[in-house]
């Protein structure tokens, strides 16, 4: 009992420790709430008085901001996007409209890039987490300028905006951005109000933000056909917007800006939240702004600078703490001398934050925007006031303006380095206790073949420190399971080629040998399954062909095929008195698996029924669930009574079973397939690894299985490639508990499979609860040191680079993958412990 109680202490302090080095390493901004007023815009320059009323003044009547969630640069600029949207690239070919590509930093997700626009500041990466449930925002912004200086504003769309800002809009409609496979009434409840707001004259700001593009990237990804008709649909209402603001002009309302833009990109696997440069390259189209076309490519900007150049454009003070630059290629018709008044204001602004870094007058930045005010005192005092020089004066605002930002979000982003370490030192120590109780005893009886494993463990760590090592992981970890094959495979030819000699060959040597062969044929049509990491997501994959309109055959073959091995697998592991009610079981909850996906069109739906947007299906499911879950607990308490040593073999059959069931819910139709032959070759290798007589290995292989089918799955550490769609399933409202639990199930349910898979045939091969009791926490010590000890590793890598190139885009989405890969794993690991404690219970009170 003491070891297990020494067990338990090292998971809950190392869970504990993980979750302290995430709070120190990710940074909480806490942003200066000061609002910027009317005196904040300059009336000097240095020393010389200007005319602020006429150097800045509102450039429009009205502003349409449309938001098109996850449009990303080539759907406007690529072939695809020129057919879909025609009427916007015949636009875009008009001197009064721009065309401007802008960069976006991680996180890609709708929630901190709207505050990113608005606020002109960088999100942190915590916004990435707190996207699921936006506080409103207190610091100055675009909106609330607009307000205070009697701007009417009016949403209709991502109800995001709504709770960013509550306060803000004359008139509003949410829609929700979280039922992404909704692709049609998330959009036309935004348009349904375009023409009544057309025929109302009492407001200047206009936002529109349209999801359906975004969802169907989740559900189909950007190649789908459907992608095309939403771009279209994009396009016409662009010409309706368009066609009212020429009228509006005509009948003197104009001038109007009509800003068209994407919040963040979309990955080629339809994702977002990463770096990629799909995910990072969004167009902004500005109609009605006067653009030079005298260049090839487009012009680029930040993000963030929109909250400065929308402030400009409608003559308001910009936010007090914002970091962006005025996009002066949305000003190209201003004078000279606005423009230039313009950029010293957004410098003065820039540099009041700048000012709060420490020895801030010693940077080269600070020098740079001195120089640049002098530039323009100059350029003020001159008699001729030439262009030439006043575009030196320009360049020199931008070059200062470039090095404060960048200084800027360099210096937000700090680390508590106390806490840190605090939290290493209790990994370090946790991993130590771990280290010392199960591998000293266990090193002197390890044989060569064994060694290699924890050789394995130690590369993979070492591994982590490499950026390109960690987005293509997966590579790693394919090349661990075909050398463990290949090592099998010639320890076994060994013995064949011995026994022969001796004219002895065991037809069992040769069936396995047979089935390695097969295992690593399978792994290479699996890893061909779903493309994954950084270097070649883009190339074609099974799980894309499958997903095309012209193979709904073959995907719904693969559906029935994946469906009925699961029934199967279930029905000759059950005990014969049970079957036929597991039988009938499994079948109406793979007929609610198999509607389910009905409804998305993926594979071919079921004649004379009519879908219901996967709700009553999925209803039914649970239903029938809970009624698995009560015959379960039937025949558990059966078994406490009358056979209590197989108490514990039951309750994790059970335990299988259900997450089996949960898991083929929530996966994707392509991926349905990997559960039933990640059940069969665990079986095979748990086989083969018993004839070999080495068992000691075994959570370790199976612990290999497990992240092997979990890059399968399609998986990686970019952030984009969680599939958001397993959240919503079956979902009428917005539950974020849920839609967290469906997401970690769905993420991580082949390495809980495998773990609950090799304790189940422990109990299988144990009748002794003595000695499966020792060989369980055995097991998990082993389980926890692989999972434990390279994360140690990684927090001291992390802190070491924590100034490297990638460390948001890479080296820090890998931390909360393998911290939250960590935290479900110790939450399994401490359920199977309770199941053991009442394992022990049972047989104390039933003697």
């Amino acid at each position: 009992m003491y070891k297990n109680i020494r067990f338990i202490y090292t998971l809950i302090i190392g869970t504990f420790s993980i979750a302290l080095f995430i709070y120190g390493f990710f940074p909480i901004v806490h942003y200066d709430n000061t609002i910027a007023s009317i005196n904040d815009i300059p009336q000097f320059i240095d020393n010389v008085r200007v005319e602020r009323d006429a150097l800045y003044k509102p450039l429009v009547n009205k502003v349409i901001i449309m938001v098109i969630d996850a449009f990303r640069w080539d759907f406007i600029s690529d072939s695809v996007g020129k057919a879909a949207m025609p009427i916007t690239n015949k636009l875009i070919e008009n001197p009064f409209v721009c065309l401007l590509q802008a960069k976006i930093e991680p996180p890609t997700v709708t929630m901190p890039r709207i505050k990113a626009m608005t606020t002109g500041r960088v999100p942190t990466f915590v916004d990435m987490v707190l996207n699921l449930g936006s506080e409103p925002i207190v610091s100055d912004n675009i909106l609330l300028q607009a307000k205070t200086h009697n701007h009417d504003i009016i949403f209709y769309g991502d109800d995001t905006w709504l709770k960013l800002f509550p306060t803000m809009f004359k008139r509003y409609d949410g829609t929700t951005s979280f039922f992404v496979t909704d692709f049609t009434e998330v959009d036309n409840n935004v348009t349904r109000h375009i023409d009544n707001e057309f025929h109302n004259n009492d407001w200047s700001i206009m936002i529109l933000h349209y999801l359906g593009l975004d969802h169907i990237g989740h559900v189909t990804g950007p190649f789908s056909s459907l992608i095309k008709s939403k771009l279209t649909e994009m396009d016409n209402i662009i010409a309706k917007i368009y066609s009212k603001i020429l009228h509006w002009n005509e009948n003197g309302i104009g001038p109007i800006l009509f800003v068209i833009c994407g919040d963040h990109g979309m990955k080629d696997s339809g994702g977002h939240g990463g770096a990629t440069l799909q995910e990072t390259t969004v167009p902004i189209i500005a109609i009605g702004a006067n653009c030079s076309k005298s260049y090839t490519l487009p012009k680029k900007i930040a993000q963030l600078d929109m909250a400065a150049t929308l402030s400009v454009i409608l003559g308001l003070p910009i936010p007090y703490s914002n970091f962006g630059s005025v996009a002066l290629d949305l000003l190209n018709n201003l004078p000279i001398s606005r423009k230039l008044f313009a950029l010293y204001y957004n410098a003065k602004q820039v540099h009041t934050q700048f000012k709060k870094l420490t020895d801030y007058n010693f940077q080269y930045a600070h020098h740079k925007y001195i120089d640049a005010v002098k530039l323009h005192l100059a350029w003020l005092k001159s008699v001729n006031n030439s262009y030439e020089t006043g575009y030196d004066v320009i360049a020199a605002y931008r070059s200062a303006l470039n090095e404060m930002k960048e200084l800027l979000v360099k210096n937000i982003l700090k680390n508590d380095t106390h806490l840190m370490i605090t939290a290493m030192f209790f990994l370090c120590h946790v991993s130590w206790i771990l280290l010392h109780d199960q591998y000293y005893p266990l090193l002197k009886n390890f044989k060569t073949f064994e060694w290699i494993f924890l050789y394995g463990i130690l590369i993979h760590a070492i591994s982590l420190g490499s950026s390109s090592y960690v987005e293509e992981e997966h590579q790693t970890w394919y090349f661990f399971w075909v050398s463990f094959l290949v090592l099998l495979l010639c320890k076994n030819s060994k013995t064949i080629i011995m026994q022969s000699l001796k004219i002895r060959v065991h037809s069992t040597q040769f069936r396995i040998s047979i089935e390695i062969l097969l295992l690593l044929t399978g792994h290479r049509i699996l890893r061909m399954l779903n493309s994954t990491g950084n270097k070649y997501n883009h190339l074609p994959d099974i799980a894309g062909h499958l997903m095309k309109e012209e193979s709904k055959v073959n995907i719904t073959i693969f559906v029935i095929i994946a469906l009925a091995l699961l029934v199967w697998i279930g029905f000759i592991h059950d005990k014969s008195i049970y079957r036929q009610y597991t039988l009938f079981l499994n079948i109406g909850l793979s007929l609610c698996i198999y509607l389910r996906h009905t409804n998305n069109q993926t594979i071919i739906p079921i004649s004379l029924y009519h879908p219901s947007k996967d709700v009553k299906e999925v209803l039914i499911f649970w239903n029938l669930f809970t009624i698995f879950c009560i015959f379960s607990a039937y025949r558990l308490i059966l078994v406490a009574k009358r056979n209590k040593t197989n108490f514990l073999n039951y309750t994790i059959f059970f335990c299988i079973q259900a997450w089996v069931m949960v898991s083929a819910l929530l996966h994707q139709p392509y991926n349905l397939i990997l559960l039933p032959i990640q059940l069969i070759i665990i079986c095979m290798i748990n086989s083969i690894l018993k004839y070999n007589n080495i068992e000691k290995i075994n959570i370790l292989i199976n612990a290999w299985i497990g992240n092997v089918f979990y890059f399968y799955q399609g998986n990686s550490n970019s952030l984009a490639d969680i599939d958001i769609a397993a959240g919503y399933v079956g979902l009428q409202s917005y539950r974020p508990i849920i839609i967290g639990m469906y997401l970690i199930v769905n993420t991580y349910s082949a390495p809980v499979l495998a773990y609950l898979l090799n304790m189940y045939h422990r109990t299988l091969s144990y009748k002794s609860s003595h000695s499966l009791h020792y060989v369980l926490l055995s097991d998990n010590r082993i389980y926890m040191i692989w999972k434990l000890v390279p994360v140690t590793i990684y927090t001291f890598i992390i802190t070491i680079q924590k100034h490297h190139l990638f460390i948001w885009s890479v080296f820090a989405p890998k931390l909360l993958y393998e911290s939250m890969y960590l935290a479900v794993m110790n939450c399994i690991i401490l359920l199977l412990e309770t199941i053991i404690l009442m394992q022990y219970i049972i047989n104390k009170c039933i003697k």
